[in-house]
């Protein structure tokens, strides 16, 4: 493949209100777009936006890796693999969307390394942070208006009484019909997480994420839980993380590629759980359309049907596009003959 131009722009989004879990506020997210086009005029876009707070790399890192990369992109004579000269997760990320959208559009031999997509229903899940309980209701029933049945809840409040009170509060309210997921972003001991997650398993959950601030901390808990654990935080870096999520008995892994090693070592990691037994979920780092296409083509890849985290485009005041995967009734169809979707960015 012959790349005749990489670049990249700069783009900021606002989110509608402040969205908050036991970690930090995320107001706005800034990233960069990678713009790759070939000698047949064929244009691609690839994402690159690291989260902060939980991305290792901050965004001028990100940016002076890709200016880095493109440079290689420019210079290259002939793109044989989807290898890169870059360590830092979002700029992979960036890279190998850029690189597949254009391995689609060109047929090109390349297409062996990327896995045969089929048509698939993606259940995805309503993500609900910080707020008032009685927003949190109101939110809750609007989403059950849209057809979602799956919520997942930011636990770890200063008083973990009030966590307590609003679950409980949930359930009397909605009943037991809709399925709650917790995720406490590290918040706890492992102490706290045995006590706490004991009194959670009244209200029926289906996964906590990273109850425990250490990993070892996490094995311990998972051992004495009743309520299933999913690893998140934990594996930031899937290479150097692997023994953790082979020798790990939590039962879902929760999976940000801009965050976990980009795109091609999600793909391994999601044919490697499969194996174990496990099952992965594909959970957005709060990505423009752009981001959320790569995305939900992961997802169409882990063949289950539990939701997936990809519930963000409402969050922002405007995006760089229009959104090509649209939710209805808590599911995006996912139509591999139609992938990679087109998508204008606004100028």
């Amino acid at each position: 493949m012959i790349i005749k131009e990489a670049k990249y722009f700069p783009f900021t989004l606002k989110l509608k209100s402040p969205f908050t879990n036991a970690s930090n506020d995320i107001t706005k997210r800034s990233g960069l777009i990678l713009q790759l086009e070939d000698q047949q005029g064929n244009i691609s876009y690839g994402e690159c936006s690291p989260l902060p707070g939980f991305s290792s790399e901050t965004l001028e890192e990100a940016e002076s890796s890709l200016n880095e990369t493109v440079k290689f992109l420019n210079q290259s004579k002939a793109i044989k693999d989807f290898e890169i000269p870059s360590p830092l997760s979002s700029v992979k990320f960036a890279v190998e969307q850029a690189l597949i959208d254009l391995v689609f559009k060109q047929k090109s031999g390349l297409l062996k390394n990327i896995p045969v997509l089929s048509n698939s229903q993606i259940k995805v899940n309503a993500v609900l942070g910080f707020d008032s309980t009685e927003k949190i209701l109101q939110q809750i029933e609007k989403k059950i208006e849209l057809g979602f049945d799956t919520f997942k809840i930011k636990v770890g409040r200063d008083n973990p009484y009030d966590d307590f009170e609003l679950l409980e509060l949930i359930r009397n309210t909605f009943g037991y019909d809709i399925i709650l997921r917790l995720d406490a972003n590290q918040k706890w001991s492992s102490d706290e997480a045995i006590e706490y997650l004991e009194r959670f398993k009244d209200y029926v959950i289906e996964f906590v994420e990273e109850p425990c601030e250490f990993t070892c901390s996490t094995f311990r808990t998972i051992e004495e839980s009743h309520i299933p654990i999913a690893l998140d935080e934990s594996i930031k870096d899937m290479l150097v993380e692997k023994k953790t999520i082979t020798d790990c008995k939590a039962e879902f892994l929760v999976v940000k590629p801009m965050i976990t090693g980009g795109i091609f070592s999600t793909i391994r990691l999601i044919e490697s759980v499969k194996q174990m037994g496990k099952k992965t979920i594909i959970s957005s780092s709060f990505e423009s359309a752009v981001g959320k296409s790569a995305l939900v083509m992961l997802a169409s890849l882990t063949n289950h049907s539990f939701a997936h985290g990809l519930d963000t485009s409402e969050l922002f005041e405007n995006d760089l596009g229009q959104d090509p995967y649209v939710i209805k009734n808590s599911q995006i169809s996912f139509n591999a003959s139609e992938f990679p979707p087109k998508i204008s960015l606004q100028n």
